[in-house]
């Protein structure tokens, strides 16, 4: 079969996806706005490969080489030895528009994926050769994934624009949208998605079951959404998802946390496979260490004191999910939540986007945000035993439980991308990284709280005059 390239347009870029990479350059003297459809969503083959190449990019892209690392870096969970000026910047939240912008890269990647689930949405619409079986799920795929991109979108840029066509003359000039309302949009996005997927995984035919959770269900639908209604307080709801998830026996808390990162793993509500030619995840290779930290892009942080301290005494995570490298006269402690890195001989694990760890930590915040003081103590002592810690016994009271879950947040979660924005949505960032005196003492550099946001591309805010970079940049 011939490879197939497709292109677009956004914000001054020209992209290209290939279903099966693209053998040559291609030149074009104007933005192409839309995918090549004659013979992609002609028959559910081809449809199904344009959207399974979605899943490709991300893995090689922002999901996790730059997702998982760079917020990482940006809070307090990561101790930075990167001599590159990005790492730096990151580090000491001391990030410039004009260098780093483009090589964090979230910002053009987010935006590729969302104009590919656009079109792809756009196209099975008007489809005769794709079934409908084939089209409901790969609606509720680009929905969900659309949703998927515009939850990182907005809380590390804040308003963003709003693209819901492939029209690039519209996009081209769309100011920021309101943090608030692209909410509603991935809301409605993720309802649409949850009643259009499977709730079984499903392999490349669209419908034959499979074993492996590397496509979305109804379920990473639903644990997403019970994530955004948190996120977004609207708390009887994300209850409401999160049970929905925990109440599905095909989802299981391991209790040998060394399981819990495999391919398949019980805990998994979405993965992503690593392409055929790695036998490894992007984390793994990332963060293990067989040397001193390097001063290059990869393995060139450590966990930070801050982080490795937080642990409690007995805590299984501690040994299970933190590797150490020593050279006879120093100690370096790193990630270990992946233990294959480029010395694998076989896959092994998945990336893990989504799991049941979180949707109990979901439940308990929800939880302790309405009062039920039971219940949050319920979900957060299923966390806390799973790590071979007795249940929680200190206060009871509204403040105090919070606390408590997101501390263990930071414990259960880290370097899962999720720590740089709980500071910001619980409005804790400030205190943490600035201190009393704007002075991050254990990170260097001096703390703006305009740093919580990352900055715009400056070609982007060139080519669309009504598009304003973030505060500070």
């Amino acid at each position: 079969m011939k490879t197939k390239c497709f292109l677009y347009f956004f914000g001054g870029y020209l992209f290209i996806l290939g279903l099966a990479g693209c053998k040559k350059e291609v030149q074009v003297g104007v933005p192409i706005t839309q995918l090549v459809t004659n013979t992609v969503f002609s028959n559910d083959n081809t449809a199904t490969a344009a959207a399974l190449s979605v899943y490709s990019q991300m893995i090689t892209n922002t999901v996790p080489w730059n997702l998982h690392r760079i917020t990482a870096i940006s809070s307090d969970e990561l101790t930075n030895y990167g001599k590159d000026q990005t790492s730096l910047d990151l580090y000491t939240n001391a990030l410039s528009a004009q260098v780093d912008a483009a090589s964090i890269n979230v910002w053009t990647s987010m935006y590729s994926y969302v104009y590919q689930t656009n079109s792809i949405l756009e196209n099975l619409r008007i489809s005769r050769g794709v079934s409908s079986r084939v089209k409901q799920q790969l609606n509720g795929e680009s929905l969900f994934l659309r949703a998927y991109s515009y939850f990182y979108l907005v809380n590390l840029y804040g308003d963003v624009p709003l693209v819901t066509s492939t029209d690039y003359k519209v996009n081209a000039t769309l100011p920021r949208t309101p943090k608030t309302q692209v909410y509603q949009q991935i809301i409605s996005d993720l309802k649409m998605a949850r009643d259009s997927l499977s709730t079984s995984f499903v392999d490349a035919t669209d419908t034959a079951i499979t074993t492996d959770h590397i496509r979305p269900t109804t379920w990473a639908a639903t644990a997403l959404l019970a994530r955004v209604y948190l996120y977004s307080g609207n708390y009887d709801s994300a209850e409401l998802q999160a049970s929905t998830v925990i109440n599905n026996t095909m989802f299981q808390l391991p209790t040998d946390l060394t399981k819990v990162f495999l391919m398949n793993s019980p805990e998994a509500i979405w993965q992503l496979a690593d392409d055929a030619y790695s036998l490894w995840t992007a984390d793994g290779a990332n963060f293990i260490l067989h040397a001193p930290p390097s001063s290059s892009f990869v393995n060139n942080a450590t966990i930070s004191p801050q982080l490795f301290n937080a642990f409690e005494t007995g805590d299984r995570r501690k040994t299970a999910w933190i590797g150490s490298y020593t050279d006879g006269n120093n100690t370096w402690y790193f990630p270990y939540k992946y233990k294959d890195d480029y010395n694998a001989t076989a896959i092994n694990e998945y990336t893990m986007l989504l799991r049941l760890g979180e949707q109990y930590l979901i439940r308990a915040e929800a939880r302790a945000q309405q009062g039920n003081v039971a219940g949050a103590l319920a979900d957060l002592n299923s966390i806390r035993n799973r790590a071979g810690l007795a249940n929680y016994s200190g206060m009871t009271d509204e403040a105090s439980l919070l606390f408590a879950i997101a501390h263990e947040r930071q414990v259960e979660l880290f370097t899962e991308c999720d720590r740089w924005i709980d500071l910001k949505r619980t409005k804790n960032i400030d205190a943490v990284m600035g201190g009393p005196t704007g002075v991050c003492v254990t990170k260097g550099g001096t703390w703006t709280t305009n740093q919580q946001l990352y900055p715009l591309l400056p070609a982007d805010i060139l080519n669309n005059s009504n598009l304003i970079q973030n505060s500070g940049y």
